[in-house]
């Protein structure tokens, strides 16, 4: 567990230090606030045609393979961003990061494959702080190596410190990373019938829990995929940040993260259970969207982003931990990765659907609107939930 905790984290710097300059470098390649969130967004679409093409192979053929072969293609896609001199470029680096990027799920299956049941919720806690901790020292340490200016920021050298990241990362799990699967479980996911990955994305969503389940992951990230990305020319516009004002915020929001999913989201699932933290997040993510459209002053937003910050922290492991459980062990990369590559279609379409409502309606536009669909994300989590305790009072029943 501590080596694939210490890998996350590694990626997760990685992937954070490109972040506080990413908009900007795009501006100044020519790309108005649309192209430069399209640009974003390729990195999710990467990352929703992989996922569950990685989980799948992951389940027949190792966890280990898979996250090898990832981490090389990113440590690519990062000198390909650290040398781009147009916007093609820049797109295409970030599109190959994407792809590479969709083993995210497999590093979840494997936490599921080493913990038991009544601790997968803390596991999933474990990389989500690992991955939040990343986050925290990535984009403070990319600010600083972007410039102060947004005018004249730079990824030369982010791209160039992640591709570094991402070696070292490699190198960690060649030397280190035992495979979590045995033989024999490799083998029954061999042996299953030969399907599609759209088929077996298709058998997935004929549950109906899982599918409720698929579509409160997709409208969630969705929402949040809209404010991070727009955050670096919100910021900017609003108080006139730059990429280390943006990278020092990105290492608060992480700092959150790490302290919710790394000490207390294993004593909440323990006292109310996965359930009720969902509906939780996505009241307190609505919150958090108010209270920064509405601020005044830097001090406002920090309030602000805190709701939003805790909220993440609580939906990402508490979702995972009810995805995972309505799947076999057989089948778990499939599932988890067909979640996530959901939640990477919410990514994508939400730095898009950010773009044109800041530049068409004004930058306050993405965080209302995203506050909004918070509504109908309420009323999916709870419906599933009441399925859910109404199948296991049945089953205890009979």
């Amino acid at each position: 567990m501590a080596i694939i905790f210490l890998i996350i984290m590694m990626s997760a710097i990685g992937f954070g230090l490109v972040l506080p300059a990413f908009l900007f470098a795009a501006e100044n390649l020519g790309g108005g606030p649309e192209i430069a969130t399209m640009i974003v967004a390729t990195y999710s679409v990467g990352q929703m045609i992989s996922t569950p093409i990685w989980g799948r192979l992951s389940d027949r053929y190792g966890r280990k393979p898979v996250l090898v072969i990832s981490l090389v293609g990113a440590m690519l896609s990062y000198i390909g961003l650290a040398l781009a001199t147009n916007l093609w470029m820049l797109g295409l680096a970030r599109a190959l990061g994407g792809l590479m990027a969709g083993n995210f799920s497999t590093a979840m299956a494997y936490v599921s494959d080493v913990t038991p049941e009544h601790q997968r919720a803390k596991g999933m806690g474990i990389v989500g702080a690992a991955f939040s901790l990343g986050f925290i020292f990535g984009p403070a340490i990319g600010g600083l190596l972007s410039g102060p200016d947004a005018a004249t920021a730079s990824l030369y050298w982010p791209g160039m410190a992640a591709a570094t990241m991402a070696g070292i990362t490699l190198v960690a799990t060649l030397v280190f990373l035992k495979e979590s699967l045995t033989p024999e479980q490799r083998q029954r996911a061999a042996d299953q019938p030969h399907q599609s990955v759209w088929q077996a994305t298709l058998r997935v969503f004929d549950r109906p829990v899982i599918f409720r389940m698929i579509l409160v992951g997709l409208a969630f990230v969705f929402v949040t995929g809209m404010f991070e990305t727009i955050f670096p020319l919100w910021a900017n516009e609003k108080l006139t940040w730059g990429p280390q004002e943006v990278g020092w915020l990105f290492a608060y929001l992480g700092t959150i993260v790490a302290v919710v999913q790394g000490g207390l989201i294993g004593p909440l699932t323990r006292w109310f259970g996965e359930g009720p933290l969902v509906p939780t997040a996505t009241v307190l993510y609505a919150v958090g969207l108010v209270i920064m459209a509405a601020a005044p002053s830097s001090g406002w937003v920090l309030f602000g982003i805190t709701f939003t910050a805790v909220a993440s922290s609580l939906f990402n492991p508490a979702m995972s931990s009810l995805v995972s459980q309505q799947a076999g062990a057989e089948e778990r990369g499939l599932v988890l990765g067909v979640f996530q590559s959901a939640t990477w279609l919410g990514r994508s379409l939400g730095p898009v659907a950010s773009g044109v409502l800041f530049g068409q309606f004004g930058r306050e536009a993405p965080l209302l609107v995203g506050a909004v669909l918070m509504l109908p994300c309420l009323w999916v989590v709870l419906s599933f939930l009441k399925r859910m305790h109404r199948h296991n009072a049945e089953a205890a029943a009979g």
